[in-house]
């Protein structure tokens, strides 16, 4: 059916439409669970800002409540939402990713701030990894107020958004700007520390409520070549 018809049907159809509040195709194709069809609306308009707060910072917000890097994920995230998106129908998707780095990207322009932390809770909890996993799980767990810790065997944040991906990717200034709001919200930090070396497992057990295993997958992408598979090749990642 052209996408045309797609669009009239409602001029002709005999069926009395029902409307149904269901997670949308998007969402539901979304591996980190986002809002998207909750910030689409705000930047669409159809949903206002409160009074005192732009639509842009309004936006950023409802992104952030499920993934604390809208500009990088706007840059490499596969896009599974768009294969999902309903438009695929008709014409042709809408451009999801475009809008999460807009809304990344603004949030970076004017230093908009994350959610604030929770109530202490009196709870500590250890996180081994920097890397997006474990940020991700820093900026969640502070907002629901236990103290967090990061030990990360590098001397930076990020993992493999910033050891792995190349820069002409994710620039180094929108990644460290939005690690950066993650550790503002109060995270300790404990870098160039490998756990089971430099501090021992038993030491954190010791020390802290809860441990979190965020040590990421740190593997290439093989060429898809004969003979990528050899032991003689090597990735670039480290």
């Amino acid at each position: 059916m052209p996408w045309k018809d797609y669009i009239f049907q409602a001029s002709w159809s005999h069926k009395c439409p029902t409307y149904v509040h269901r997670t949308p195709p998007c969402q539901g194709s979304c591996p980190s669970g986002e809002d998207i069809r909750g910030w689409l609306g705000i930047v669409r308009g159809m949903e206002k800002p409160p009074e005192g707060m732009d639509w842009q910072q309004y936006a950023f917000l409802r992104s952030t409540n499920a993934n604390p890097f809208p500009s990088v994920m706007g840059r490499v995230c596969p896009a599974p939402c768009q294969t999902g998106c309903n438009r695929n129908k008709v014409e042709d998707f809408v451009g999801i990713n475009a809008v999460e780095q807009f809304i990344g990207d603004t949030a970076l322009e004017k230093d908009y701030k994350l959610a604030p932390p929770g109530k202490d809770t009196g709870k500590t909890i250890a996180i081994i990894g920097g890397g997006p996993a474990g940020l991700s799980a820093a900026y969640q767990l502070r907002r629901l107020g236990p103290a967090c810790t990061i030990f990360d065997d590098h001397a930076d944040l990020g993992g493999m958004m910033l050891y792995g991906i190349p820069g002409y990717r994710t620039p180094r200034d929108m990644l460290a700007g939005e690690i950066k709001r993650i550790t503002d919200m109060g995270v300790d930090l404990r870098l160039n520390t490998r756990v089971g070396k430099d501090v021992s497992i038993e030491t954190l057990e010791k020390e802290f409520d809860g441990i979190l295993w965020a040590i990421g997958c740190k593997s290439g992408r093989a060429l898809p070549v004969p003979g990528a598979d050899a032991p003689n090749c090597i990735t670039g990642s480290i």
